[in-house]
């Protein structure tokens, strides 16, 4: 049986059997969460309670969307990297499917993040529903700091697979880029997510020309995010990031970020922090592994 816990906006327009209080899903994964996006047109978000993993899929008609929800999910499952047998395993357990209330403020909250997220992403004009939930499953999120930090990640751990998630990049300014003529030193340096079990980083190959705010958009980029939030670099006592311009920083004033070359403030063997979403606070330990030539 799949149970879907949907928000009261959901339930007033799906009619489908409702789960008895002690009901709970009988799949793998467990519950699904819903609500309604009230997008043009109109969408219904779903999200895992175990891993977070979401699922965008046409709202309309919403007298079968517990009928349509399982091959939605299995479809982003699939893409995920989940095997053949666990797909049909998972449909088969799904065949009877019930709503019933949201229980789980964590997942109600990561829902609403999705929403935020996810409408803006759909404007921009990414491909479909379901790129638009494998492109979210690449989000750190709050919940998971204490364990895989992202939905897809999670899934694979849960799944005992392995996550083929990208190690090496070359980036400069968010782009892949050959270091140019005026490049004669590149920075290998290996970022990684503060608190993650297991350790989640990136490294990464930017030239030594490069300013902080192009290696804000180096890690934005590694890392699958969206440059939505704020950012700081932290040396010793210095602050580097993009100054308020009301002057409401607190403690030390903060350098502009734009203005600082990577090669100004680091050295081969050094490390220094950085902040990601203040709100979230995602704290990143940035390592100069080694300062290599610039290839001809």
């Amino acid at each position: 049986m799949l149970v879907v816990r949907g928000t009261k906006k959901l339930r007033d327009r799906v009619k489908a059997p409702v789960a008895a209080g002690d009901h709970a899903s009988t799949t793998v994964l467990g519950d699904w969460f819903a609500t309604a996006l009230f997008w043009k047109p109109q969408v219904a978000l779903l999200v895992n309670q175990r891993t977070f993993v979401p699922v965008f899929m046409p709202l309309a008609p919403a007298a079968s969307l517990l009928d349509r929800a399982p091959d939605a999910i299995v479809a982003v499952l699939r893409r995920l990297g989940a095997d053949q047998s666990f797909i049909e395993s998972e449909l088969d357990a799904m065949h009877e499917a019930r709503i019933a209330p949201t229980n789980d403020r964590s997942v109600v909250g990561v829902m609403n993040e999705f929403a935020f997220h996810g409408e803006i992403r759909w404007h921009e004009g990414i491909g479909s529903l379901e790129d638009l939930a494998i492109d979210l499953a690449g989000m750190p999120l709050g919940p998971l700091r204490n364990r895989s930090g992202f939905p897809d990640r999670e899934l694979a751990a849960v799944l005992g697979i392995e996550y083929p998630g990208r190690q090496r990049l070359r980036l400069v300014g968010g782009t892949a880029s050959a270091p140019t003529a005026a490049a004669s030193r590149v920075f290998q340096l290996k970022v990684t997510l503060k608190g993650s079990k297991p350790p989640i980083w990136r490294r990464v190959l930017v030239e030594s020309s490069a300013t902080l705010d192009q290696l804000h958009e180096v890690i934005q980029a590694a890392f699958g995010w969206w440059n939505y939030h704020l950012y700081e670099f932290e040396f010793g006592r210095t602050r580097y990031g993009i100054p308020d311009p009301d002057g409401f920083d607190f403690g030390p004033p903060t350098r502009d970020a734009r203005k600082a070359r990577l090669d100004q403030v680091a050295g081969a063997g050094s490390a220094f922090t950085y902040t990601y979403d203040f709100g979230d606070n995602w704290e990143h330990k940035v390592t100069v592994e080694k300062v290599l030539d610039a290839s001809p």
